[in-house]
């Protein structure tokens, strides 16, 4: 019989198992319907990164899709992700968290239970780092985002965000701009949106816009004020981009990505080095 390797254990319900003996089955309801939400989380010097904000954020989807949350036990969850990224022996992890429904029903569940499963896998980087060259953005404006309580949070159905990175992938971008139900920019197909305005003021989409309630944006706003900064969460337009001076990129795994154009716009890094600094230095 041959010995398991740790790179392929995963958790389920906090039960360690070979990632064979964890099959998803046919009757899932994260698989039939999307009927799930999930936590992407950086593991590094020994500890999840904004683990607080990113158990909030889950808490909270899982209210909004209804799901049973006495039995969720956020401490054992989180003992759970530590313990699988230790026994993995990784220094820097990215580590993921969904939670599905429990099987049973059609469109309307049978219970509104539910389970967990955890995975990781080794990052290269110890800590963030600012990408050597920049990203070319550009929109995807086929299918938009709509605003209501679901725009918030990671849910299992990533059908858009697969699409717009397809669309980017075609295009020989690296990350495809979404737009809101209004033509606004909300979010990218894989980050949230800043952008540095001649004024020296940052502005990114609102929650009210229709973005995505990303862990990295909200403590990233909370540390660019507290270092006096001016940040302004609004509407962005497509002609804000061209009267951009930089532009960056945020999510919990990477950090900050900047960008380097926008169609035929060009953007410097000066200020998104600055602040990525500022952000490394944050976390020690």
């Amino acid at each position: 019989m041959s010995l398991t390797k740790v790179d392929d254990i995963i958790c389920l319900n906090g039960l360690f198992l070979p990632i064979e003996n964890a099959a998803v089955g046919l009757h899932n309801r994260s698989f039939k319907y999307g009927d799930g939400l999930f936590e992407t989380m950086r593991f590094q010097n020994g500890q999840i990164l904004f683990v607080d904000a990113h158990f909030e954020r889950l808490v909270a989807g899982m209210f909004v899709l209804g799901f049973e949350t006495s039995f969720f036990d956020i401490e054992a969850v989180y003992q759970d992700c530590l313990k699988l990224v230790n026994d993995k022996n990784f220094s820097t992890a990215r580590i993921r968290l969904h939670i599905f429904r429990n099987d049973g029903g059609n469109y309307k569940p049978a219970t509104d239970q539910c389970s967990y499963v955890i995975y990781a896998d080794s990052l290269e980087e110890e800590r963030f780092i600012l990408n050597d060259k920049g990203f070319h953005i550009g929109l995807y404006a086929d299918i938009r985002k709509p605003i209501n309580s679901l725009s918030g949070i990671k849910s299992a159905n990533g059908l858009l965000y697969v699409l717009a990175a397809r669309h980017a992938d075609i295009q020989n971008w690296n990350e495809a701009l979404i737009l809101n139900e209004q033509g606004r920019i909300c979010e990218c197909s894989a980050s949230n949106i800043f952008l540095i305005m001649p004024d020296k003021s940052i502005l990114t989409p609102a929650l009210t816009e229709g973005c995505l309630a990303g862990v990295m944006r909200k403590n990233l706003i909370e540390l660019l004020k507290n270092s006096g900064r001016k940040v302004v969460e609004g509407a962005v337009l497509t002609e804000d981009l061209y009267r951009a001076e930089e532009v960056f990129l945020t999510n919990a795994i990477q950090g900050i990505r900047w960008c380097i154009a926008f169609r035929e716009k060009r953007f410097y890094s000066t200020k998104s080095r600055e602040i990525l600094l500022e952000l490394q230095q944050y976390l020690g």
